[in-house]
């Protein structure tokens, strides 16, 4: 499940935050720091400008939270992009930051399964892409496996290892 982030996730989200094995598959594209956290003060002030982008319309980023336990395990950042792109249309930008004792295919599909139900109607966007190392395996085998494509090239996005996927490839999968 998931929820708009709070500042009550901050001791939930350290964990996440401040797991090696984690971070490096963060995509901190465009961002102003790695996301790596070691106190809860730091993962307190990001919660806190987290929550002012989104009361500032920049992005939202919501926790995720795990069914067993009620705790925050990570997070989903998503923002429109406000430029439409010929062929593809409006695409929406995905972050997806988990714990890495969840970082599993079965567990990414599931979360990659509930944002797409969701967030084309929400944020009004007829794509979406996301960032996968080639080192993570896991996450790419889920976005291949839930119809995502490797973007070719920089005509969408200027950085590497990104994923594509669209609302009309959702409806045909």
């Amino acid at each position: 499940m998931y929820r708009l982030v709070q500042e009550e996730d901050a001791e939930d989200l350290l964990e996440c935050y401040s797991d090696a094995a984690s971070i490096p598959l963060f995509n901190s594209d465009n961002c102003n720091n790695d996301f790596n956290f070691q106190t809860i003060e730091e993962m307190s002030g990001c919660i806190r400008f987290w929550l002012d982008e989104y009361a500032g319309h920049g992005y939202v980023r919501f926790s995720i939270v795990e069914k067993d336990s009620d705790k925050a395990v990570g997070t989903v950042e998503f923002f429109a992009r406000n430029e439409s792109v010929e062929g593809v249309g409006l695409i929406g930008v995905l972050r997806l930051d988990l714990i890495s004792r969840l970082e599993n295919e079965g567990v990414l599909t599931e979360i990659l399964s509930m944002i797409e139900k969701e967030f084309y109607d929400c944020f009004r966007v007829d794509a979406m892409i996301t960032k996968a190392i080639p080192t993570a395996e896991q996450r790419i085998s889920a976005l291949l496996n839930s119809g995502y494509s490797k973007i070719v090239g920089n005509a969408l996005v200027s950085f590497n290892d990104y994923y594509l996927i669209s609302r009309a490839a959702v409806q045909e999968v």
